[in-house]
């Protein structure tokens, strides 16, 4: 009898155990109805205080949120017509290496400031799956939604609310990183710094730098595109193109290092509406490609940035690889035909031809930028329709990345990417919905900030 009440006791400690085992996290505060749906298919409904699984299916019904805490000090909160399927979560303090939080955002949307999973141990220990992307994530406070209408209507509440909210002006979308290879950033007028990677939007008045062994291709909205190569300052001093409204000026400005360039839409018609400019000088365009340096004087600033035939590299120049340019300063003019290379001389100010163009010119390793495929009409208009069903993810602080079929996309803190089946792509900004969504933080204060304090109708522990 001892041993068969030995037995049972085992029994019921193992069950304990395994039980315990299975517990990811707690329900902190919350407001109307949050409901767990168990892996074996039972129903349980939470409140503060409540046990989340492994496996559980959290489901927050219409005015209802809640923030759940897991062990690893991860927050996550749920707005309203939400469902999150916390599919696989281990996290040992002993054991590092035994990580592993698996989510899947099945509907609505959810912020979350992450934990210690993904921070001490694999970097790809979290992660969140949604319908069209994962999401990796590398120690962050994000937000994300799924979408199934345009602007996230399909939550009435908060599509009646955004509906009333009247969206900020936005500066509009110049251009775009096609590519980005080592250090690429870029300094707004107001000196404002910024990293750009793969798909990073491009405003007028941005000055673009490159890092050592570094360059990128920046796509514009006339279809012009630009090869910035390594140690390069590049600077969009103005850029509008509207074609609708016959709107179009571009004024480019290389102000060190080197470019390649296909020139675009500007200037086709009136040639004057498109001006690149290096030191004291213009190049006029003919429908072109070309590329342009500034180094050495021209990069110092100098008054006379000019180069000596033996050097040519050592000032400003231009060599012609499609069509043809016009290189003027105030000494002269030069017409620079294909194939052909011009300096500023030194000794004069005035461009002349250089007969002897250095190998490293002609055989440039940096990728000329019509060698990258551009969608256009991808790129930009889909701007104009934001707000269209998908998966939008807002990034807070720290970085994400989304991937989808082998393809990858970063984002840094005030980033916001955007995917549906077809497209994994990076917005200019945020749409309205998920900006200020009080959902999610229903303090304002932020949801760092939320455990010291009792949301509005809502429950606290």
């Amino acid at each position: 009898m001892e041993k068969i009440k030995f037995l049972v006791l085992i029994v019921l400690l193992t069950a304990n155990f395994a039980q315990a085992a299975d517990v990811a996290g707690s329900v902190g505060y919350m407001s109307g109805t949050l409901v767990a749906q168990r892996a074996d298919g039972t129903i349980k409904i939470l409140a503060p205080k409540s046990e989340v699984l492994a496996g559980d299916t959290l489901v927050t019904a219409k005015d209802s949120y809640a923030q759940v805490q897991m062990n690893d000090g991860a927050q996550m909160t749920l707005r309203p017509h939400s469902n999150l399927r916390i599919e696989s979560y281990q996290f040992n303090k002993e054991e590092p290496k035994s990580d592993n939080a698996v989510l899947r955002l099945l509907k609505g949307g959810f912020r979350t400031v992450t934990g210690l999973i993904g921070k001490r141990g694999d970097p790809d220990a979290y992660k969140l799956h949604a319908a069209t992307a994962t999401i990796g994530i590398r120690g962050t406070d994000f937000t994300s939604r799924l979408c199934a209408t345009r602007d996230c209507q399909d939550d009435e509440a908060a599509g009646a609310k955004q509906a009333a909210k009247p969206q900020e002006t936005q500066s509009q979308v110049v251009g775009r990183v096609m590519l980005a290879q080592g250090e690429l950033s870029a300094k707004d007028m107001g000196g404002k710094e910024r990293k750009l990677g793969l798909g990073a939007p491009v405003y007028e008045g941005d000055a673009l730098a490159t890092g050592v062994k570094s360059h990128a291709v920046v796509a514009f909205r006339d279809e012009g595109r630009v090869s910035l190569q390594e140690n390069t300052v590049f600077q969009v001093e103005k850029f509008k193109y509207d074609k609708p409204a016959a709107q179009e000026n571009a004024v480019l400005r290389l102000l060190k290092g080197g470019v390649r360039v296909v020139t675009g839409l500007i200037g086709r018609v009136n040639r004057d509406n498109y001006q690149f400019r290096l030191a004291n000088a213009t190049i006029g365009i003919r429908g072109t490609g070309f590329d342009a340096w500034c180094n050495g004087p021209c990069a110092d600033g100098a008054d006379n940035p000019g180069a000596t035939p033996d050097k040519p590299l050592d000032g400003a120049g231009v060599y012609v690889w499609a069509g043809e340019v016009a290189l003027v300063t105030p000494a002269g003019s030069f017409n620079v035909a294909l194939q052909q290379a011009a300096i500023i001389a030194r000794d004069t100010g005035k461009p002349v031809r250089i007969m002897v163009i250095p190998p490293s010119v002609i055989d440039n390793s940096t990728p000329r930028p019509d060698s990258i495929p551009v969608d256009t009409k991808k790129l930009f208009g889909t701007e104009a329709n934001m707000g269209e069903p998908g998966l939008y993810v807002t990034v807070h602080d720290g970085n994400v990345i989304l991937t989808q079929d082998g393809k990858k996309l970063e984002l840094r803190s005030g980033e916001t990417g955007f995917s549906t089946e077809q497209m994994l792509m990076r917005l200019a900004s945020p749409p309205a919905f998920m900006s200020g969504d009080k959902k999610l933080d229903p303090s304002g204060s932020g949801i760092k900030d939320q455990k010291g304090g009792i949301p509005e109708g809502g429950c606290k522990i």
